[in-house]
């Protein structure tokens, strides 16, 4: 797979029209074992809207089929939201720690989407 190859299918993860064809509550309930709980997401400055990459997962890798389709090399990271469901990833490792009002620490490896982390914890 070429490198145009693979930012294609970034985009068409990441503008999937599905996942806007969501309701408001379906976009905001998180599941008990999601990316955004994982140590492995890195959710997007940019976008703040729950966009994200998998640090260990590349492109190519699918975790929302069964069976789980693992690519490990590459580049380009998994795309991923914040409610993605991530119970059946093997590299999945839950956080020791959130920041759930975005006021707690400046590390962005820690903070995640403000108010759907706050209905989940609270």
């Amino acid at each position: 797979m070429g490198r145009r190859d693979q930012w294609k299918q970034v985009q068409s993860g990441i503008y999937d029209p599905s996942l806007k064809a969501r309701s408001v509550e379906e976009r905001e309930t998180v599941p008990d074992i999601a990316c955004s709980l994982c140590k492995n997401f890195a959710e997007s400055a940019y976008a703040s809207d729950g966009r994200g990459l998998c640090k260990v997962l590349k492109i190519g890798s699918d975790i929302s089929v069964t069976p789980n389709v693992y690519v490990l090399e590459g580049e380009v990271g998994y795309p991923a939201y914040f409610t993605t469901d991530a119970s059946s990833c093997k590299y999945f490792e839950r956080m020791d720690f959130i920041d759930t009002d975005g006021s707690e620490v400046a590390d962005p490896n820690f903070r995640r989407v403000q108010r759907q982390m706050e209905k989940k914890f609270k």
